[in-house]
């Protein structure tokens, strides 16, 4: 076991190794990307420039910095949070306490748009229920740099949250947030609507992993005690802003498809696909109105 590197003088290996061995201890699934993602946010240089500079030894102060950042990943704080930003698609994304981290396979909801719509150049009108970070709806502005888009959050700080993305990722001029209750505010009608909704049982969440129950919004997380209950609220507002031959791109837990199928049928759409995540899951439900196919 590798002494404390804040009672010793110590060089980026062995605080490495010490990381490492603390991370294992807290049974933390990547100790050792963790180990160096957490290292390069303490001393503010990329990870990927650690190597050749093994020998460099850290000052007091970077030493203590970087224990700080560790305990709180002992404590199952995620790295995405204790840096307090997060990649997605080709962004990178601010996150506060009031906002769900961005999860890889919500990225199948941009692929999605993509395989429909394969002309980039094509002027399209998103808008984005339950925007959060604004991941998806500047995901997709971002795929298609002649298209605008409005992203709705019950939250303000969220709102404000996903315009600081938006700035910070050229897309301040292509995007509009509004705070609203879903989209009971809304008048206009668009060519895609991208939602992930709350979708977790709420019996569930007790049992999730701490670094979900313990620091995402349960809010955020929260579906009702069958996991559905946002989504019959959002189905009729989803057939009321759709553009005729517009499309719905709904993100739903892996063994939701057909419960919210059945939910959005009631309001007239009609599911035309189902797309996998990167675990081969169902997570992307394809809707249109049913009466244009």
């Amino acid at each position: 076991m590798h002494s404390d590197p804040t009672k010793n003088t110590t060089s980026v290996k062995i605080v490495l190794e010490w990381a490492k061995e603390k991370l294992l201890g807290a049974q933390i699934e990547s100790p050792i990307l963790d180990a160096r993602l957490l290292l390069g946010f303490a001393l503010g240089i990329p990870h990927e420039r650690f190597y050749g500079l093994e020998d460099k030894i850290l000052t007091r102060s970077q030493s203590d910095n970087y224990v700080k950042v560790i305990e709180r990943r002992c404590k199952r704080e995620p790295v995405s949070r204790i840096m307090g930003t997060r990649g997605f698609w080709d962004l990178t994304l601010r996150l506060n306490r009031s906002s769900l981290d961005p999860r890889p396979d919500s990225e199948i909801l941009i692929e999605s748009i993509l395989r429909a719509f394969p002309d980039k150049a094509a002027n399209l009108k998103f808008i984005d229920f339950g925007t959060g970070t604004g991941c998806l709806l500047l995901s997709a502005l971002y795929e298609f740099p002649n298209s605008n888009g409005v992203g709705l959050d019950i939250s303000k700080e969220c709102i404000r949250l996903a315009k600081e993305n938006a700035i910070l990722n050229g897309l301040g001029l292509r995007s509009f947030f509004i705070e609203s209750d879903w989209g009971r505010e809304v008048t206009d009608k668009f060519d895609v609507i991208i939602a992930n909704p709350p979708y977790i049982q709420s019996d569930t969440i007790p049992t999730l992993d701490p670094e979900v129950k313990n620091f995402d919004p349960h809010i955020a997380l929260n579906g009702g005690p069958d996991g559905l209950s946002c989504y019959r609220e959002l189905a009729p507002q989803f057939a009321a802003v759709l553009k005729e031959k517009g499309l719905i791109f709904l993100e739903i837990g892996y063994d939701q498809m057909e419960s919210v199928a059945y939910i959005m049928e009631h309001s007239g759409l009609k599911c035309l696909h189902i797309n996998q995540d990167l675990g081969k899951r169902d997570r992307c439900l394809v809707l249109a109105h049913h009466h244009q196919y």
